[in-house]
């Protein structure tokens, strides 16, 4: 099955996805997951089933391959081996993780993405961010590379990374927190201790500003930027190379809002404005147009302007509450990678209307 091999009849099968399948499908040795593997199982038989679409239903060269994916052209090669080896590949291509290409080319399609990645769907919601958690490390780790600048938001879904991501093996990587601090709050990791951890993992520099991520006022704000410390991080944020970030909801309990003295009013007071969801706790409409310009001027946080100059911009959400918010997230243009479950991205093309 090597890279100079045209192979011109190849059919495609999907096995009909099953919640009780999730994880355990298929015997061990005719390709399919192993039941002692789990969620790792499932990673690795989703590269090689996605490496072997690529080349041999879709055509892309091994190097073509290598780009897309944030692969080497020597790892491509062996992946394809590996693939026919554990009878992935024949004639045709098994695919017992519920997993879609079309889909993802569909969302990619529909919002302009660079990269949509659907993980399946378990058959319960709350195992969701550790799923989605796995899936995000496995793309992060994949396109590791020296002196890598890393952007991290908070939330859980970006916490569920911490426990799958490897030591890195490249110098000179840093993690950057895109905000400043949060007060502490059980229910939501502060994203010093999300960077703390992540670049302990990688075995990279972490670097986050020491200042609050929500100040009493815009003049507040004005002296905390003009201290050494925040125009290094200021200058940091214009050189982010990948920004990772959950996409939230308005909750009371959850953001920016649970800090403030009556946290569901609040909450209530920016739903009111027709929010629909946040990004690093910044409130916007079902367009995707930020709500609260007087909140804005308080906060302490990378300038969307330079996120939406980021090369890539990694949105990582799932579930059927968050729906909206992935909705508007990707109408206002600030991601260029969704990573999020099968029928949360049906649910989401669906709201969006019919194409056309």
């Amino acid at each position: 099955m090597g890279g100079g091999r045209k192979v011109t009849t190849v059919q495609e099968r999907l096995a009909t996805p099953r919640a009780q399948d999730y994880g355990t499908a298929g015997p061990e040795r005719s390709g399919g997951l192993s039941r002692s593997g789990g969620l790792s199982d499932v990673l690795r038989h989703n590269l090689l089933v996605r490496v072997a679409r690529l080349h041999y239903l879709y055509g892309l060269t091994h190097q073509e391959i290598a780009d897309r994916e944030g692969l080497s052209r020597i790892k491509v090669t062996r992946l394809l081996k590996e693939a026919a080896v554990r009878k992935i590949v024949e004639v045709t291509i098994r695919d017992p993780v519920v997993h879609s290409l079309e889909l993802e080319e569909q969302l990619q399609e529909t919002f302009g993405l660079k990269t949509g990645i659907i993980v399946p769907t378990p058959p319960e919601e709350e195992e969701l961010y550790d799923i989605l958690g796995r899936f995000a490390a496995d793309f992060l780790m994949r396109h590791l590379r020296p002196n890598l600048n890393i952007g991290l938001g908070w939330g859980n879904t970006v916490n569920g990374m911490l426990p799958y991501l490897q030591q890195a093996q490249h110098p000179g990587i840093n993690v950057i927190s895109l905000t400043g601090g949060l007060a502490a709050n059980r229910r939501q990791p502060n994203p010093y201790d999300v960077v703390s951890a992540t670049a302990q993992k990688l075995a990279a520099a972490p670097h986050y500003p020491l200042v609050p991520a929500l100040v009493e006022n815009e003049e507040a704000k004005t002296l905390l930027l003009r201290e050494s410390k925040m125009q290094e991080i200021l200058s940091m944020w214009k050189t982010i190379d990948m920004a990772l970030m959950s996409i939230g909801v308005i909750s009371a309990d959850k953001g920016f809002y649970y800090s403030f003295p009556n946290p569901e009013a609040e909450a209530q007071r920016v739903r009111g404005l027709g929010a629909v969801g946040d990004l690093l706790g910044t409130p916007y409409d079902q367009s995707g147009r930020f709500v609260d310009a007087d909140f804005m001027k308080r906060t302490i946080l990378i300038d969307f302007r330079d996120l939406k100059r980021t090369p890539v911009v990694v949105g990582i959400a799932g579930g059927s509450h968050k729906v909206e918010a992935i909705l508007g997230a990707l109408r206002g243009g600030y991601l260029n990678t969704l990573i999020t479950d099968e029928s949360t991205a049906r649910a989401v093309i669906e709201h969006n209307g019919p194409r056309g």
